[in-house]
């Protein structure tokens, strides 16, 4: 993952997956929009030591180096709001938390968690498929943690039982 590089691992990490990726238009401009977000982003009215970015057209992944300024409340509430302004912009949902995105044929694909269930069943998703844990919380664990196989997954955990697979 080349983003990021100029923080540490431990910066924290927010990660947003729209429900549909953006067109290249699209994300171009989205690009343009987090880098305008990160330039002004304040904590304690103070710049955050931060950086950005849109990551397979359609994460909007955000970091701070909280080693030099916490990142809390306000500064965490406008992150908040920018992404709640990007989805109303771009008519995308970047918060059903159920919503698993996950690699196919080397594409990102999507699915709500009852068609990825049933993507379960019927074969097309295994154990194996790699699958987006977006609750990675620093730049190191998003190196390491955020793209893993659906049987170390949360996803894995959740589903399978309603499924009536054995990972």
């Amino acid at each position: 993952m080349e983003s990021f590089t100029a923080l540490p691992s431990s910066a924290r990490v927010w990660i947003y997956q729209s429900d549909r990726p953006f067109a290249p238009a699209e994300s171009a401009q989205v690009a343009l929009d987090i880098t305008a977000f990160v330039s002004q982003w304040l904590a304690h009215k103070a710049k955050v030591i931060g950086d950005g970015a849109l990551l397979y057209d359609r994460f909007v992944v955000l970091a701070a180096d909280e080693d030099k300024l916490a990142v809390s409340g306000c500064s965490i509430d406008s992150t908040v709001r920018f992404i709640r302004e990007l989805g109303a912009k771009y008519n995308v949902n970047f918060f059903d938390r159920f919503y698993t995105c996950y690699l196919q044929d080397g594409q990102v694909r999507g699915a709500d968690f009852d068609t990825f269930r049933k993507l379960m069943a019927d074969g097309v998703v295994s154990e194996d498929t790699i699958v987006f844990n977006n609750l990675a919380a620093t730049v190191g664990a998003m190196q390491t943690e955020w793209q893993v196989p659906l049987a170390q997954s949360w996803q894995g955990r959740v589903a399978v039982p309603d499924a009536g697979l054995k990972l």
